[in-house]
């Protein structure tokens, strides 16, 4: 079974794709874990990286996503494109509004990331990235990532625990029920 995460920031890919991955004992990729990394090692922080990111750095972690999408299987991989790489996976949306995006980040934020004063600062600077992320997502590749057909379920986290939003994935997906 492939599984794919997208959504917003704080929307729960990560921690939804670790609880997947636990329960169905499917390994755990995610392209956001690789992006931070790159940029750490260069010395910049994710809306940093996001901002100066060349083109190859973009081609590295999307080669990466697909090269597993095809040698591999039974996995799960949170990453706002995989649904495009991986097109044979369980492709599932989870979004979020901006403000408590932001508050759940705010509330643990990861040291890859920059330092904001406030909950609804780091909101604004989210919507600003995924707009910025949107537009080069469409002029790499012509796809938009909030074109919820490109997605098998759609699941709005706003409000809901983890489990709860679990709950939702295995009602909404056949293969989970049975795995």
């Amino acid at each position: 079974m492939k599984i794919t995460l997208g959504g917003r920031a704080g929307s729960g890919k990560s921690a939804v794709g670790k609880k997947l991955s636990e329960m169905f004992h499917l390994k755990h990729y995610s392209t956001g874990d690789l992006f931070r990394i790159l940029g750490m090692e260069k010395g910049y922080t994710v809306e940093e990286f996001s901002k100066i990111r060349a083109e190859e750095i973009d081609t590295l972690v999307d080669n990466w996503a697909e090269k597993i999408g095809k040698s591999e299987d039974n996995f799960v991989m949170d990453s706002r494109l995989a649904f495009h790489f991986i097109p044979d996976a369980i492709k599932i949306f989870l979004d979020v509004s901006y403000e408590e995006g932001a508050r759940r980040i705010f509330l643990k934020p990861r040291a890859s990331e920059k330092k904001v004063e406030s909950a609804e600062g780091l909101a604004k600077i989210n919507r600003e990235r995924w707009e910025t992320d949107r537009k080069r997502y469409l002029e790499m590749y012509g796809i938009d990532v909030d074109d919820l057909r490109n997605y098998d379920v759609y699941i709005d986290s706003t409000g809901k625990k983890i489990d709860e939003v679990i709950t939702e994935l295995c009602r909404a997906v056949p293969a989970l029920r049975k795995a």
